[in-house]
């Protein structure tokens, strides 16, 4: 099931992404504020490489809960990034300087000037993350410091009332850059970097906190959006009222990565669709394990669901070659070292590093492996993202989010595939003369096979080509695609099967243009 893949270049043109008629879905972006944008991801970049259109939201991070001299605790952001900041033409968005006399400029100028090209995208301030949550717990201990806390934000981000320093801020200054919070409180009661400020009653402070949130934005328009970014780890969803406090939420950003990491001394997945049986970690987390807790256990509605892709990966070392590294044991790589595709469906600087890429079908998730210096990274690909777009669309989620839009390739491939639940489509320089067919054969499931209504259908295949190379292969169930897959091994998954039966077929194209259709297999689905 977890097969090694040496990627082949063939000669074939990158023409667009194919796009059938999608439900429109949130796409939420975190952005990251706390870096200068002369050494970062501007965010011109977003329109440059054709995200504009297609995200929904950006999380703007981080806000960060700090004592003010009074002892009160107040948002603290990278004042000189987000406003201070004197963008040149080149790098604005507009083509326009920032004048240094502007009460706006920075970041913050960036994004309002992004908003008005591009109306759909809202702009959110997230509060807290990892490491940035200290104090997350003393400001919404009380009736009083959730009090100063809430209005300070609204003051401050919604209002726009920034405090001014380096001839920037002021009255007004920040009105309409941001259209509600993101509320990334890492984490209530337990966990978290150490020092992190903990109480017993933080879960129920939390929902309080949503509560007053809610009520104050409410009072200025309903229509601003407050969300919260939560574990998606079973262990910590003991520490969230999810019934109670999807009442004042537009929605959860669960963070459905992270499931192996640092804590652990042998290599997993961190960010992985399905949960996989030969997972060494008993809870076997998944993004669909997680998910359907919140469906099933904790009784949060579908809409109130935003899953996440991880544009980041996290690495062993010392790891054994078993099983090409995963679950072996290993070290954490504390190097902070990283992996950087220039392009996602390009393998060439990946392989003369040394890395080989590997797909696990029970996980439905990637993975590299370097037997040479005994190094395993787990990330998401260009595959993996959009199966989990598909997982959004067949169990009727809200959207999908990810951090963060600086971990994307120089084209933002992965947004672009989750945008539209396909990988880049391709033309082939179609040359039949001589050619010899691709050949394919469906594996799993097998031929009248009896699924569970509700399953995830993993559908495996055999394919070959003896003259060249198959360059992709569209699956389809009763005649309509379901996804194409361009990455060996081809195989895909079937979310949230309907009862009945059902015909699943496969179509192989090689790099000459020719074709190969799989015998049907016929499933029967039956009630849970």
């Amino acid at each position: 099931m977890h097969t090694p893949n040496y990627i082949k270049k063939i000669l074939i043109v990158v023409i667009s992404f194919s796009s059938l008629a999608f439900a429109q879905k949130e796409i939420v972006a975190y952005y990251g504020g706390f870096r200068s944008a002369h050494n970062g991801y501007l965010v011109k970049d977003i329109e440059k490489k054709g995200l504009a259109d297609k995200l929904t939201v950006i999380n703007y991070a981080f806000a960060t809960p700090i004592p003010d001299s009074t002892g009160n605790i107040i948002p603290k952001i990278n004042s000189y990034f987000a406003y201070q900041e004197i963008y040149s033409a080149e790098m604005s968005i507009d083509g326009i300087a920032d004048d240094s006399t502007q009460s706006l400029r920075g970041n913050f100028n960036q994004l309002i000037k992004l908003k008005k090209k591009y109306p759909n995208i809202k702009v959110l301030l997230s509060i807290g993350g990892w490491g940035g949550s200290k104090y997350f717990s003393d400001l919404a201990l009380t009736p009083e410091s959730r009090e100063k806390f809430v209005n300070t934000c609204i003051d401050i981000f919604i209002l726009g009332n920034l405090p001014v320093e380096n001839n920037a801020g002021g009255k007004g200054s920040a009105k309409n850059v941001f259209d509600g919070f993101d509320l990334d409180w890492e984490f209530p009661i337990s966990g978290g970097p150490e020092g992190t400020h903990y109480n017993s009653n933080d879960r129920e402070n939390h929902t309080a906190l949503f509560a007053l949130f809610r009520e104050k934005l409410n009072a200025i328009d309903p229509k601003l959006l407050l969300t919260a970014a939560v574990s998606a780890r079973s262990w910590e969803f003991w520490k969230y009222n999810f019934n109670k406090d999807q009442e004042y939420l537009d929605w959860f950003n669960v963070m459905t990565y992270d499931y192996h990491g640092s804590w652990e001394s042998r290599s997993g997945h961190h960010t992985n669709l399905l949960s996989s049986p030969e997972d060494t970690d008993s809870n076997r987390e998944s993004l669909d394990y997680t998910v359907k807790y919140l469906l099933d256990s904790a009784g949060v509605a579908n809409d109130k669901i935003v899953p996440g892709a991880a544009f980041y990966g996290k690495g062993w070392v010392e790891v054994n070659s078993v099983n090409f590294g995963l679950y072996q044991s290993g070290k954490t790589d504390t190097t902070r070292s990283r992996i950087r595709f220039e392009n996602y469906l390009d393998f060439s600087d990946i392989i003369e590093e040394g890395y080989q890429y590997y797909w696990d079908d029970l996980a439905m998730a990637a993975w590299l492996y370097n037997p040479d210096v005994k190094k395993f990274w787990t990330y998401d690909d260009i595959r993996s993202v959009v199966l989990k777009a598909r997982y959004v669309d067949a169990y009727n989620l809200r959207g999908l989010m990810f951090w963060a839009i600086t971990g994307d390739d120089s084209m933002g491939t992965l947004v672009k595939s989750i945008y539209n639940r396909n990988m880049p489509d391709i033309e082939v320089l179609t040359d039949k003369a001589n050619n010899i067919l691709p050949a394919i054969e469906i594996t799993e499931p097998k031929n009248h096979d009896n699924i569970v209504e509700g399953s995830n259908v993993i559908i495996i295949t055999s394919a070959y080509d003896t003259d060249g190379s198959i360059v992709k292969v569209e699956f389809f169930v009763d005649g309509k695609p379901i996804g194409y897959n361009r990455i060996v091994p081809f195989s895909w998954a079937w979310f949230n099967v309907t009862p009945g039966k059902h015909e699943i077929k496969a179509v192989a194209i090689d790099n000459n243009g020719g074709t190969s259709i799989s015998k049907l297999i016929e499933i029967n689905v039956v009630g849970n």
